[in-house]
């Protein structure tokens, strides 16, 4: 902005008088565009400002009433430019006026776009709001760019329309998506980031190896919570951590303004023309050195389609596990795996049809279009074996109505006997499924369970209470065949309970110990011998 006011490269006021002067800009957008009805190719009309290892801090935050926007002049405007000429839009294509992608730091010094509060931003009111407008089609670019840190932002926009509902209206302030990855998107950071209401997806596309969010959380988008898919065949590589994370209400719109403790309404899922994976991919196979997903100590709920569903990942090296997850009230299954799989320390409560009950907190008129509840066979749990390594199911607690429990099929053509499952310290607590008109089955495939008793398999210490099938099974052993004794057993309509063994319980000591499980679902550590279930 030579003729501006400030360069934007100094953390001070504009000092009164002068051009170009060294201090900071007013709006975000500055920082990648100046003003002028540009076509999104050359600088400086188009381009950071930023180099390699800068760091830019966006000052305020919403306990501040700060909130910027992001994207060309609201419709009502008759141009792309707003009232002092100032265009926001770019040429031939004015709403999809995202930003390039961010200039890539190195390993040594990275690049960061830093809240104000970056260093303590764990409530939501310390985060600085980033808002779309105007069909922005996203609101953060980190494609192509490496070792980036993003941290103590709220993405979102001011409107409350779904791209699942129809195509929002030509006068509505909206944006489409939060956050663009790529697998060209390598050592990226995001911490105590909140992306939530916008018109399709929370983030968009898979990761490169490096990637790691820490406090995340993606809710109420319209059309997915993260959708990995970026639609022309390519899926993710190499390393992916997401911690401390809070994957819901996605596949829903969220209302604006918010006014209601449970802001979610007009869902729609896959046979109403929504989506609503909480976290989903595309069918392809990673190329070496294979894809790493590890979800640890977060919440994935009331999704319009799955919770979790990594069902299509896979390839040489590809592993995905969950561990110390809560899933419940999706409307498919709560957790879905298609590679290599660990799936420990987590509480899985099989209430798909939680959804369409009257929730505390939803808008009283919610708009909801759901016709496909309890999609792929109402089971909680989709696994797949892999000839020559385990699929890792241990130390879980599972409560459902559905028609079963865990299903497990086989990953390939070869259903021999070096498919192995370790299924251990796991407590399954079934109940009646009137539609079926049976109890859930613990596990199933529709091949058969020789994974449980091949060579190498494990198949002990388990808690099983309400099941359709025998206790124990046939080559089951260690078995406790009773009601488990926790606090709360209920099969809850929606939500979940306190799935803590009671002070009297009939699992505490009665596991066997597992190497690399140390703590529970909670942090506390394990004893040996260890409670079976999830929790100590």
């Amino acid at each position: 902005m030579t003729s501006g006011q400030c360069d934007g490269l100094g953390d001070a006021p504009y000092p009164g008088s002068g051009v170009n002067q060294h201090c900071a800009f007013n709006d975000y957008r500055y920082l990648y565009q100046d003003g002028t009805y540009a076509n999104g190719s050359a600088f400086p009309a188009w381009g950071w400002i930023i180099k390699s290892g800068d760091w830019v801090i966006v000052r305020g935050s919403i306990g501040t009433g700060v909130s910027y926007r992001l994207g060309a002049a609201p419709p009502t405007q008759t141009t792309y430019c707003d009232s002092t000429n100032v265009c926001w839009g770019l040429a031939g294509d004015a709403a999809d006026s995202y930003n390039p992608p961010i200039p890539a730091g190195t390993a040594a010094k990275h690049t960061r776009i830093l809240g104000e509060n970056y260093a303590a931003c764990s409530s939501q009111s310390a985060r600085t709001q980033l808002h779309g407008g105007t069909g922005l089609y996203y609101l953060l670019n980190l494609k192509s760019t490496s070792y980036v840190d993003v941290q103590c932002l709220d993405l979102t926009d001011f409107s409350g329309c779904s791209r699942s509902v129809g195509a929002c209206a030509a006068t509505e302030d909206y944006a489409t998506n939060g956050i663009w990855l790529y697998t060209n998107s390598t050592n990226i950071t995001l911490a105590d980031v909140r992306v939530h209401g916008l018109a399709y997806s929370g983030i968009g596309g898979p990761p490169g190896t490096g990637f790691v969010a820490t406090d995340l959380a993606i809710l109420g988008n319209g059309g997915a919570g993260w959708n990995a898919d970026p639609g022309d065949g390519t899926t993710g590589v190499g390393t992916m951590l997401v911690e401390n994370f809070n994957i819901s209400w996605n596949g829903c719109a969220e209302e604006y303004p918010i006014v209601d403790a449970v802001p979610y309404d007009n869902c729609r899922d896959d046979s109403t023309g929504g989506y609503g994976d909480g976290f989903g991919t595309t069918t392809a196979v990673s190329p070496a050195p294979g894809w790493q997903i590890h979800f640890d100590n977060g919440i994935v709920s009331y999704n319009t389609q799955d919770g979790l569903d990594a069902l299509h990942v896979n390839g040489p090296g590809t592993s995905v596990a969950y561990t110390r997850v809560l899933a419940f009230g999706n409307e498919g299954q709560q957790l879905k795996v298609g590679a290599v799989s660990t799936i420990q320390n987590s509480l899985i409560v099989g209430n798909c049809a939680a959804i369409q009950q009257a929730i505390p907190g939803r808008p009283a008129t919610t708009g909801d279009n759901l016709a496909d509840v309890c999609r792929g066979g109402n089971e909680a749990v989709a696994v797949v074996t892999w000839p020559g390594q385990p699929t890792v199911f241990q130390n879980n607690t599972l409560i459902t109505g559905g028609y079963l429990g865990i299903e497990v099929e086989y990953a390939t053509s070869d259903t021999g006997p070096t498919n192995t499952m370790l299924y251990n310290n796991n407590v399954f607590i079934g109940y009646l499924n009137v539609a079926h008109g049976q109890n859930p089955a613990v596990l199933y495939s529709n091949t058969d369970l020789k994974a449980l008793t091949n060579p190498g398999a494990s198949w002990t210490n388990n808690a099983t209470y309400g099941a359709k099938t025998s206790c124990p099974q046939a080559g089951e052993s260690a078995a406790v065949c009773a009601d488990p004794g926790l606090i709360d057993e209920t099969l809850h309509a929606y939500g979940y309970g306190n799935m803590a063994p009671a002070v009297t319980n009939n699992v505490t000591g009665k596991g066997i110990a597992v190497p690399g499980i140390t703590v529970d679902f909670n942090g506390a550590p394990r004893p040996n011998p260890p409670t079976i279930g999830a929790i100590e």
